[in-house]
């Protein structure tokens, strides 16, 4: 898959994606708690794999690279951005709210109702713990003590929370990739 990739195959770097992304965010909130940075850092892996497809050589698996970036991507994150973290938000949302009548702000606001749409439809159960994990960055252990429920339970709904999402969103993850690259000003 790598070789396609380095050949330029978007079809395999998209499979790849679509293989990894949803597995890589779950994994991302262990360290970060929060959906919004996880999902970033996931895709900055991402982005990184194909800037560099041309010369990345992998001493381990494709998987064991991916995680490994991963991780070391969330730490230092989480390190840099651990004293300025709500000054970014502000930045970001008043760079977001600059032209109300922009192209982009509209499409944003459209893909954002789709994405709150998705997570409507989701069971209730899911829906809630979902809303906790991410919108409140809870951690499974703090969801499970405050709804009477086991770890696992809530590690179950996230599962198919995350599932759920990851179906219904499909038709949008070059929506949802092209606003992240617009954010990350690479596009």
């Amino acid at each position: 898959m790598l070789k396609k990739i380095a050949q330029g195959d978007l079809s395999a770097y998209r499979f790849l994606f679509d293989s990894y992304f949803s597995d890589l965010c779950n994994f991302l909130l262990t360290y970060l708690h929060n959906q919004s940075f996880a999902e970033e850092i996931a895709l900055e892996v991402f982005t990184q794999i194909w800037e560099r497809r041309e010369s990345l050589e992998l001493r381990s698996s494709l998987r064991a690279y991916l995680f490994t970036s991963a991780k070391n991507r969330a730490v230092s994150f989480y390190r840099r951005e651990k004293q300025q973290l709500f000054t970014r938000l502000e930045i970001e949302e008043d760079q977001l709210s600059v032209d109300f009548n922009s192209q982009f702000y509209l499409e944003n606001q459209e893909l954002r109702q789709i994405i709150e749409g998705a997570i409507n439809s989701l069971p209730e159960k899911s829906r809630q713990i979902y809303r906790l994990a991410w919108e409140e960055n809870l951690s499974h252990k703090e969801i499970a003590e405050k709804l009477a429920i086991s770890v696992k339970t809530v590690e179950n709904h996230v599962g198919i929370a995350l599932r759920k999402l990851r179906s219904a969103l499909a038709p949008y993850y070059k929506q949802i990739f092209i606003f992240w690259l617009f954010l990350r000003g690479i596009f």
